[in-house]
């Protein structure tokens, strides 16, 4: 089952467009809107190399490195318990996967 998760509105850069991130079966995906558009990104489990959590006092950054060679997708402003969660679920996922 897909979760979504949003960046908060009160984080900067989110004021009118928060992330966006979905953690499905098959992968995260990850959706940075814009005033013209949007930049959306899918990646797989086995394409992810790391992910780091740095925790402040009520939100959370996160970045997701991959092994393909795009750029890492950066996450600000996720609630400290998403960010877990998030994390949580790649793991499980890439353990299933071995």
């Amino acid at each position: 089952m897909d979760k979504h998760y949003k960046s908060n509105r009160l984080t900067a850069g989110n004021s009118l467009f928060p992330d966006e991130v979905t953690v499905a079966e098959d992968g995260i995906y990850f959706v940075k809107r814009r005033m013209f558009g949007s930049d959306e990104e899918i990646i797989t489990y086995q394409k992810i190399a790391s992910v780091k959590v740095k925790s402040g006092i009520l939100f959370a950054d996160m970045t997701i490195e991959t092994t393909g060679g795009s750029q890492p997708i950066f996450i600000n402003g996720l609630a400290k318990g998403d960010a877990q969660e998030i994390k949580d679920a790649i793991r499980f996922y890439q353990a299933s996967d071995n």
